[in-house]
């Protein structure tokens, strides 16, 4: 069985070390050099971490994602990777933060899983989810141009108030991602119904078991969404 779990990163730094060991192999095999390996998130209490673990492989982290909260002390992923191109990202933040927003980052699944839809649809509803035990209004994010339909379905639109219309060359300089926002995640107006409905069960449920299908099958998938510790960020 798959399990998606939720926790403030130092509530569990053990498995923070296997996610960001994970997430380097999957960027290095897409060809993508990691020259700055910082793991300084493993103890920041403002960000928020899930992974996806093989329970019937010794828990084995076969994915993750983090939700990096916007506050006073840390500056998110997206201002530290396109501040300097673009330093409307600060101001865009700071008003932002005022009703609180995070982003999510460092999205990523092993070979073991590929295929299954483990990043950008299981962990991407299970990460909206749980921003309502946090208190945030809106959620960032930078998109791929295969991804970028996907987070349209749940509720996202370009930040075109940064780049060109949103686009950046990013992380490297022949791939193009897109910067977009959830300006109301709580209610996603912007969202399918059908992604709509899915996020909401994430929300309201938090704890419970499900059956999956993909093209090679059915699987099972354990949510445990529920986060023991929220640190105020405001």
């Amino acid at each position: 069985m798959l399990r998606i779990r939720a926790f403030r990163a130092p509530d569990d730094p053990e498995t923070g070390i296997k996610f960001a060991i994970g997430h380097r192999n999957v960027l290095e095999s897409i060809g993508v050099k990691v020259t700055s390996d910082s793991t300084d998130w493993i103890n920041d209490p403002f960000v928020y971490v899930l992974v996806v673990e093989d329970t019937s492989n010794d828990n084995n982290v076969v994915g993750g994602v983090r939700l990096h909260v916007a506050n006073k002390e840390t500056e998110l992923p997206m201002v530290q990777a396109v501040g300097k191109v673009d330093p409307r990202v600060y101001t865009v933040i700071d008003k932002l933060m005022i009703n609180g927003t995070a982003e999510i980052a460092g999205i990523w699944n092993s070979r073991a899983v590929m295929g299954m839809g483990l990043g950008a649809i299981y962990l991407m509803r299970a990460v909206i989810a749980i921003g309502s035990q946090i208190g945030l209004e809106t959620i960032l994010s930078f998109a791929s141009k295969a991804t970028l339909q996907r987070g349209f379905d749940k509720g996202f639109e370009p930040l075109t108030s940064i780049g060109a219309n949103g686009e950046f060359n990013y992380p490297k300089m022949n791939l193009i991602a897109t910067a977009v926002i959830c300006r109301d995640h709580i209610n996603m107006p912007l969202a399918t119904d059908f992604e709509r409905e899915e996020i909401l069960k994430l929300r309201n449920l938090l704890k419970f078991k499900t059956r999956e299908k993909w093209p090679r099958g059915e699987f099972d998938l354990e949510y445990q969404l529920r986060l023991n510790t929220v640190l105020e960020f405001k």
